[in-house]
């Protein structure tokens, strides 16, 4: 991986860059301005060092290996440390899979947008996010402390591990150490301050004098999995991904997206000019049948005129209309299949339907069968490369006069 390292101070000083890799090693940080550093982009990752002073490095023993769970628990094992609203914070983890143990870097959500709106302002897009003290010089149970002074204040930036390290004021650093040295004491201390420069405590630990100029790219790729960008986002909730690779893709999957909306509202208006035909169907059958009534439902209304003409009649009515009105509510139900015409003879009705298959016929036939009570025989069927029309023959499962004298006896028992 190529990496392009961007250094900011607290102040609006120009920024300085290094180019590492696994070619090169190190580098030497070189002040620069944003055009030159934006022509290093290409090619290259940009990992972004941000004043310590900004970030807070801590660990938290949480017992879960769901990364979820680990995020949303994360804050709240840390609310009580912490003077900022966790509402107004950032958390980053790293979870140690060998232990209970998690890394934590925190920031202000706000102070870590404005950083990388400062960057896209000048059309970078950053990919890794650190304190500057977790790219210093790191080795394996050593320690690195870089000595720096800002308007006659000695400050240092100590790094302990991986993902761990604090930046104090020079006058209490061995305060500071006292607690690490108790947990584990370092084979070696790199600084860039002669040795009798350390606090007392450091004094009997092996010591190398080291450049604090020069950044190591196996030091700072280490610390990469605390990457402040992970899982963040600016408050219209944008993640700060780099889309420009994935722009071909993107444009593609619209495309797509916008086809099959298409083919999506097309066939939802032809399913709806389906039903309307077949309920166009239905009211001029029984506009026919009863010429002084008012459409209102006309299944249902066919249905109650049928019951009042066998109540009245005391006989069955050799007439289409029953089994219309018994299989209209089950053609409703089937949008994908279109009614193209109508006969009745010798109580039988026949229907000529188009449907996408002979199983969905089939499906069609059964239902009819369980749900309404009819008998559907397919009389001939015709199919084509996407659709197959076919006769079909509606017949009652029980014969006419057994079921009039059924509907019959249903009608005294209502009244």
């Amino acid at each position: 991986m190529q990496l392009l390292v961007i250094k900011i101070g607290l102040q609006d000083a120009d920024p300085k860059y290094a180019l590492l890799g696994k070619k090169q090693a190190q580098d030497r940080f070189t002040p620069g301005d944003w055009k030159r550093i934006r022509s290093l982009t290409r090619g290259r990752r940009v990992l972004l060092l941000i004043p310590n002073e900004e970030v807070s490095l801590t660990n938290v023993d949480i017992p879960s290996k769901n990364k979820k769970q680990l995020l949303q628990a994360v804050p709240y094992a840390l609310e009580d440390a912490l003077a900022e609203d966790i509402e107004n914070l950032h958390f980053a983890v790293h979870q140690d899979d060998k232990s209970s143990s998690s890394r934590v870097a925190v920031i202000k959500h706000s102070t870590l947008a404005k950083h990388i709106e400062n960057l896209r302002s000048q059309s970078i897009t950053v990919h890794f996010v650190l304190p500057e003290l977790l790219t210093q010089l790191y080795q394996p149970e050593c320690w690195s402390l870089i000595y720096s002074n800002h308007n006659n204040e000695s400050s240092v930036n100590v790094r302990l591990s991986e993902f761990n390290g604090f930046s104090c004021s020079d006058d209490i650093l061995e305060m500071f150490l006292t607690e690490p040295l108790e947990k584990n004491t370092p084979k070696l201390i790199y600084s860039n301050v002669e040795k009798q420069s350390l606090p007392t405590i450091l004094q009997d630990t092996p010591f190398e004098l080291i450049d604090s100029g020069l950044i190591q790219y196996e030091s700072a790729v280490s610390a990469l999995p605390l990457n402040l960008l992970t899982n963040f986002a600016i408050k219209n909730n944008e993640p700060i991904i780099n889309w420009s690779a994935w722009r071909p893709a993107a444009i593609l999957g619209s495309l797509l997206a916008a086809v099959w909306m298409g083919v999506f509202f097309w066939q939802n208006s032809l399913l709806k000019n389906q039903n309307n035909q077949l309920t166009q169907q239905i009211n001029e059958v029984f506009k026919a049948s009863f010429p002084n009534s008012r459409i209102v439902d006309a299944p249902v209304q066919m249905k109650s005129e049928l019951d009042k003409l066998k109540q009245n009649a005391g006989k069955s009515i050799d007439s289409p209309l029953p089994l219309i009105s018994d299989i209209s509510p089950l053609l409703k139900e089937y949008k994908d299949m279109t009614l193209s015409e109508v006969r009745y003879q010798e109580n039988e009705l026949s229907l000529i339907m188009q449907s996408p298959s002979l199983t969905r016929l089939e499906t069609f036939k059964k239902d009819a069968a369980a749900k309404v009570n009819l008998k559907v025989d397919i009389k001939s069927s015709t199919t084509t490369s996407n659709k197959v029309e076919a006769t079909l023959i509606i017949t009652p499962l029980v014969d006419k006069t057994a079921r009039d004298a059924r509907l019959g006896n249903k009608n005294q028992e209502n009244t």
